[in-house]
């Protein structure tokens, strides 16, 4: 083989090792965190409904602490558990002290109400704007479990 076959073999396998690499890895650049965002412990929210696992609730943490302005949500999935994100796609919430609120929205049946709001599922008790719940993220506790009441 002569050197410049070799030459262009080895600058192609070169060019296909680094494509295959950057498709591995995904093409999309992972965003960067915000400056000054502190170090964030992994965190679920297990939300049972009356006894039973609830999909689609929204968990909002509101921190209590003036000086941390780093708030964290989800979303349950069919086992009820929510993984909390904050600022975004960043997984995990900062540790303290939180105001934790719940929400799921409903729409009337079709047939009845075209124009009707969607209603909350769940006690207004539990909304961003009421709720007096609590909860304190740790480094060592992944999980916390939280039992919402029906109305009655």
């Amino acid at each position: 083989m002569s050197r410049i076959k070799q030459q262009f073999c080895i600058t192609l396998g070169l060019f296909l090792l680094t494509a295959v690499g950057s498709f591995s890895s995904g093409c999309r650049p992972q965003p960067r965190p915000p400056e000054g965002m502190p170090p964030l412990t992994q965190c679920i929210v297990a939300v049972t409904f009356g006894g039973e696992k609830i999909e689609h609730v929204g968990v909002r943490l509101r921190p209590k602490e003036t000086g941390n302005r780093w708030g964290a949500g989800g979303l349950t999935d069919a086992e009820g558990k929510a993984v909390l994100k904050t600022a975004g796609p960043f997984e995990g919430a900062v540790p303290g002290e939180y105001i934790i609120s719940f929400e799921k929205k409903v729409s009337p049946p079709a047939a009845e109400h075209m124009t009707a709001p969607r209603t909350s599922l769940i006690p207004a008790k539990y909304d961003a704007s009421q709720s007096k719940e609590t909860i304190t993220i740790t480094a060592e506790q992944k999980e916390y479990v939280f039992e919402l009441e029906r109305l009655k």
